[in-house]
């Protein structure tokens, strides 16, 4: 039976699944210092692993930006056990799926399998963790594609923006480079790098596993000894200041484009911040809600200026970004730049109203279960909810807490954290239209 051919039918019947049973978790936290999360669902025979490890882009040596994510990519392309065309067929003829990659905040690996090839699934996460081989001819052939991608990229007016925002809002402080790293720091990264980078970075009391699938706890328990519980070591401790809010900024980025890509925003909070819920409904408000928001109303549907427009809240260990990314015509950016700051001021000043306090409720509570309706959902969400600390409990009472949020809340959020005259803007467009534009006023 093909775990593709089910993973329909997973959706659908967990979406239909009695909330408090789909989502009972027990944890435990083995000799080695690993956090393991397990939740038996029984709707269809899936089992999903998902294993993250504290050591994203935000622990890269400063000289060289990318080495995590060159490490993540090389995970499964050779073990000491098989070649990557092996393990690549290998995961192909169980119908699975096998994933690897690195974000700000750590390096994952997971896969999802059928049921009876638990076992096989978990070894193939287990050895790719722990025993990769990193061989030369995967190693040129990583480093290609990934200079591939920054050149395309270069080619891309929001994706340059974005970069250009990352690089202006935190410096030299972690969350300031590319997570693909750059031409320079790809070209020199070594062997000896990707091999000193793992083996103190990935160690198992920095990582957490979450498995969730039709499986009983105690076979969960036992393999995970079989293929973890040797494993030793401890990771060494990096320091990683977090940025300090810069002071406003405008850049503008000259391409050959007709359209103007921008970005807006300033430095926002850690996700474990106190705050994060207030701050959420806050954003949902502001742009983060679709034709709903605020944004989107005035910029679009009033002005016509954009097709889209959003706002975002980061999920980050340390203080992320806060951001507003739209796309106008180049003689309409600095128009379009004045309005998003009229509103990122009315926010601040005001607050939001009673009544799009209680739509974004509305909203977010119950978007909730769809977070939960797949095994692959779940199990990502349970390794995060143990990452950031957010507690055993974090789902039962996610519903609660955004219910509980007031309007004055908000409203105090807004005023402590959004900073209307420290914004950073950065506008990607042709020289011809941005140089006749005025500068809007910090």
């Amino acid at each position: 039976m093909n775990l593709r051919l089910f993973l329909l039918l997973a959706i659908v019947l967990l979406g239909w699944a009695d909330l408090g049973h789909a989502i009972a978790t027990s944890r435990h936290t083995m000799g080695n210092g690993l956090r393991l999360i397990v939740s038996e669902q029984r709707t269809v025979p899936i089992v999903t692993i998902d294993c993250i490890v504290d050591g994203g882009a935000r622990v890269d040596p400063p000289a060289l930006p990318g080495l995590a994510s060159f490490v993540a990519d090389l995970l499964d392309e050779g073990t000491r056990q098989a070649t990557g065309s092996e393990i690549a067929r290998k995961i192909d003829s169980l119908g699975g799926s096998l994933r690897v990659g690195a974000g700000q905040d750590w390096i994952h690996a997971g896969a999802s399998v059928l049921a009876r090839d638990f076992n096989t699934g978990l070894e193939l996460v287990a050895e790719s963790f722990r025993f990769p081989t990193f061989p030369e001819t995967e190693i040129e052939r990583i480093r290609r594609e990934t200079l591939g991608a920054i050149t395309a990229s270069d080619e891309n007016p929001a994706t340059i923006a974005a970069r250009t925002f990352r690089g202006a809002l935190f410096g030299d402080t972690p969350y300031g480079h590319p997570i693909i790293g750059t031409p320079e720091s790809v070209r020199s990264i070594s062997r000896d790098d990707l091999v000193s980078f793992h083996k103190r970075t990935l160690q198992p009391d920095k990582t957490i596993c979450a498995i969730v699938g039709d499986i009983a706890e105690a076979d969960v328990l036992a393999q995970m000894k079989t293929f973890f519980g040797d494993w030793r070591g401890v990771a060494t401790e990096t320091e990683t200041p977090a940025a300090t809010p810069p002071s406003a900024r405008n850049i503008s980025v000259f391409q050959p484009t007709t359209q103007a890509s921008i970005v807006v925003g300033q430095l926002g909070i850690a996700r474990d911040n106190p705050d994060y819920f207030p701050l959420l409904l806050m954003n949902h408000v502001l742009g983060g809600g679709g034709f709903t928001s605020r944004l989107v109303e005035r910029v679009r549907t009033k002005e016509g200026l954009v097709y889209s427009i959003y706002s975002q809240l980061s999920s980050t260990r340390l203080p992320g970004a806060f951001r507003v990314g739209l796309q106008t015509k180049a003689a309409s950016a600095d128009k379009a730049i004045r309005i998003v700051r009229e509103e990122l001021a009315s926010m601040h000043q005001d607050g939001a109203t009673p009544e799009e306090i209680a739509a974004a409720k509305d909203y977010l509570t119950g978007s909730f279960p769809l977070r939960l309706d797949s095994t692959g959902k779940l199990s990502g969400l349970l390794a995060q909810i143990e990452y950031f600390g957010l507690g055993d409990d974090y789902i039962d009472t996610y519903t609660r807490q955004i219910r509980e949020v007031s309007v004055e809340q908000v409203r105090l959020v807004a005023r402590k954290y959004l900073r209307p005259e420290g914004l950073v803007v950065i506008t990607v467009g042709p020289e011809t239209d941005l140089s006749q534009q005025p500068l809007p006023t910090p």
